[in-house]
């Protein structure tokens, strides 16, 4: 969407529910369309659930990716339009349900994809590094880096998604955020989210994806050079980087993760242009 035109704003559509894209924990994503217009978006809808002991946490992790999207502006991170909320009788009690508007991705999670080559992984996961750094920049980290979290769409565009466990730099933080596979140890030991945990959940989501692994699943973690011998050596090395248990060992930020991608690309002979949509077929 241009930077011209106004964000649609969730009162002002006049929508109809074309199907469902999915269903996640305490919320289900749906595909709408504005009839005025045509255009399509994703609805989230999450609801409170009094079964639990923090009854309104998925309206919460809604109502922070919204938050976490107003301060970033990247071509790879999914674009949040708009959020508003419903409360109980009169406004009176708390939230019963959370609506976010968002950029609607015709595609595939890359665990969804089948079989990608490992030049096309190097091409997403150097954007991914992108919007990774940019969103560091920001002061927001997202805490929840995994496959499932990065789509590639149709025509070749990726996207991470889901700001939900985002943490922004200077909030209070007392729980533990993300996914057990793919958490960095002081992640999971000391609740802590920041751009060493990332870069480490960045390094478990590539190590899953080019070995087909999932590292917390592993007892003893392999090098992936030893399970994809096709892997190029300063890749590897690079990966394992990434999950070295010392965070001040692990590479500075996203930008070198992101140089160090480049010059793979570089020795594989690809580049942006060569990245294939999800429809692709697999050679």
């Amino acid at each position: 969407m241009s930077k011209d035109v106004a964000p649609p704003k969730l009162s002002g559509l006049d929508s109809i529910v074309v199907n469902p894209l999915g269903n996640g924990a305490g919320s289900q994503v749906l595909l709408i369309s504005d009839r005025a217009t045509g255009l399509r978006y994703a609805l989230k809808i999450a609801k409170r659930d009094d079964e639990d002991d923090n009854p309104t946490k998925y309206i919460d992790q809604t109502r922070r990716e919204f938050e976490a999207a107003q301060k970033l502006n990247h071509p790879v991170i999914v674009k949040i339009y708009d959020y508003a909320e419903k409360k109980g009788l009169l406004g009176i009690f708390k939230p019963v349900e959370g609506r976010l508007l968002m950029e609607y991705i015709k595609g595939k999670t890359v665990d969804e994809v089948e079989m990608p080559k490992m030049d096309q992984l190097v091409l997403i996961f150097i954007q991914v590094a992108s919007a990774m750094a940019h969103m560091h920049r920001r002061g927001v980290y997202h805490g929840d880096l995994k496959p499932s979290n990065i789509m590639l769409s149709d025509t070749g565009k990726v996207k991470i998604i889901d700001l939900g466990t985002c943490w922004i730099k200077g909030e209070k933080k007392n729980r533990i955020q993300g996914t057990p596979q793919y958490m960095a140890p002081e992640q999971m030991s000391e609740k802590i989210v920041n751009e060493r945990t990332d870069v480490y959940n960045l390094g478990a989501t590539m190590y899953r994806m080019f070995t087909g692994i999932v590292p917390g699943a592993a007892k003893k973690l392999k090098q992936p050079l030893e399970i994809n011998s096709k892997i190029p050596g300063t890749l590897n090395e690079m990966i394992m980087k990434c999950l070295t248990t010392n965070p001040d060992h692990r590479p500075a930020g996203m930008f070198e993760i992101q140089n160090q991608l480049t010059a793979v690309a570089k020795y594989l002979g690809v580049s942006e242009a060569d990245l294939k949509g999800a429809s692709s077929e697999s050679e």
